[in-house]
């Protein structure tokens, strides 16, 4: 992924976009939870929490936009081992 791909935001609330990646808003998964919590506090946070991971799973298809940078360290090396 390309820096220039990764665009940054500074509106807040509903609809945070934390960054912007390939084009498509993104935020916090973690701040997300933590808005919804705050906007339905008699929910049960782990109900909050499963809703959030179900439109994420319908939204994305199960493929992930992004992935932590040592996700591809691992892949590295797995790959590295086939080499030998």
């Amino acid at each position: 992924m390309d820096e220039r791909d990764i665009e940054t935001s500074s509106s807040a609330r509903a609809h945070d976009v934390v960054l912007s990646v390939d084009g498509v808003p993104v935020a916090s998964f973690r701040e997300v939870v933590a808005r919804l919590r705050a906007d339905y506090p008699g929910e049960d946070p782990a109900h909050v929490e499963g809703i959030v991971l179900r439109e994420w799973e319908a939204f994305s298809a199960g493929r992930p936009l992004v992935v932590p940078a040592a996700v591809e360290e691992g892949a590295r090396e797995i790959l590295d081992l086939a080499r030998d």
